[in-house]
């Protein structure tokens, strides 16, 4: 194996370490272990004493929500009429986070993106006063009195991970003081608007969250229960029924949605572009093997080195004919040999050539 390889396969494998390491919590989302905590059908038949308290949050820009969610609101506040229900507009929101926590305003008046803001507002409310977020698209399909029982709980998402859409909690639950505390330090520009919302405040950034929460342990008292699919939406006794929403979604992820609707082409492409990057591997080594790179470093060396010689200064020394101090070359010189079979230096010296 050529020296040039070893080097980049080292590279490599730092990048890779890098990456890992900078991606972990990201890469534990591929272990789907939601079942664990999942809420089961035994304890919504028989729920324990109510924690959470009996509020209901939701948000949007104003109090004139659209037309097409107005159904599902107006059931979550039939269904609970021992609920208070508080729908938080964006000025309601800022005037919140002004009054109650002004360490965070500029960050929340910073976002590019308004879902941002109104994803920051759930989970300062919820960390705040306790109770149960519903998205407006998420209508009410049946009382909501089982969930009541535990200290927190969010839904599970596809493939993997955890949604913000549904969530509850009693006032001041660790993992929701720890969500808040952390969006300062999520707050990033990925360039792309989807992944930016997604990982800043969204979904990915709650799911990468839970996962840090739970990691080393949580007391069951402290534990986040999760709802399944079926308790979700889709079982005969589903707490909620879905409205047509998600209207935050922008260009970018329509085309992941295509993809995902066209699974072959986007599976294709993925093997295009794989192929694209191994060979570019391949330019890339035979650019390091190559005469040309090798001249170029070893110039680049010789510049060094002789940049660090040129820096050496002539030391002043005595002498003996004239008695005063000149500046001269030291005494032992080298000199190269005029044998054309060898180039190497010799040393010469010159008081001895003198007193010859």
């Amino acid at each position: 194996m050529r020296q040039e390889v070893g080097y980049i396969l080292l590279g490599h494998a730092l990048v890779v370490l890098f990456l890992v390491y900078q991606t972990f919590d990201l890469i534990t989302l591929l272990y789907d272990d939601t079942f664990q905590d999942s809420i089961t059908q035994l304890e919504i038949d028989n729920p324990g004493p109510a924690l959470i308290p009996k509020i209901i949050h939701q948000t949007y820009k104003t109090s004139d929500i659209p037309e097409i969610w107005k159904e599902g609101q107006q059931r979550c506040i039939d269904l609970h009429p021992d609920y208070q229900y508080i729908l938080w507009t964006d000025e309601m929101a800022h005037n919140f986070i002004a009054e109650n926590y002004p360490w965070f305003l500029s960050t929340y008046d910073g976002y590019k993106y308004p879902i941002e803001r109104a994803d920051a507002i759930r989970y300062f409310v919820l960390n705040h006063f306790g109770g149960i977020y519903i998205d407006l698209d998420d209508g009410c399909a049946r009382r909501l009195d089982p969930l009541l029982q535990y200290s927190a709980f969010v839904r599970k998402t596809v493939p993997t991970g955890v949604s913000n859409d549904v969530m509850g909690s009693v006032p001041r639950h660790p993992f929701f003081l720890k969500v808040i505390q952390s969006l300062e330090s999520y707050d990033h520009n990925w360039l792309v608007p989807y992944i930016t919302i997604m990982y800043s405040t969204g979904p990915l950034f709650l799911s990468v969250l839970w996962k840090r929460y739970k990691r080393w342990g949580v007391p069951d008292s402290f534990k986040i229960k999760i709802i399944m699919p079926e308790e979700y939406k889709k079982g005969a006794d589903a707490f909620f029924t879905i409205a047509p929403g998600s209207s935050w979604h922008m260009d970018d992820a329509k085309f992941l949605m295509t993809l995902a609707r066209h699974l072959t082409l986007a599976v294709i492409g993925g093997c295009l572009i794989a192929a694209l990057l191994l060979y570019l591997e391949y330019l890339f080594y035979c650019l390091v093997i190559s005469s040309a790179f090798k001249k170029m470093l070893n110039f680049i060396l010789k510049t060094i080195t002789f940049g660090k010689m040129g820096q050496q200064q002539y030391t002043p020394i005595q002498t003996q004919e004239r008695g005063n101090i000149e500046e001269s070359y030291p005494r032992r010189l080298m000199k190269t040999r005029n044998r054309k079979d060898s180039n190497l230096p010799v040393v010469v010296d010159l008081e001895k050539q003198e007193t010859v």
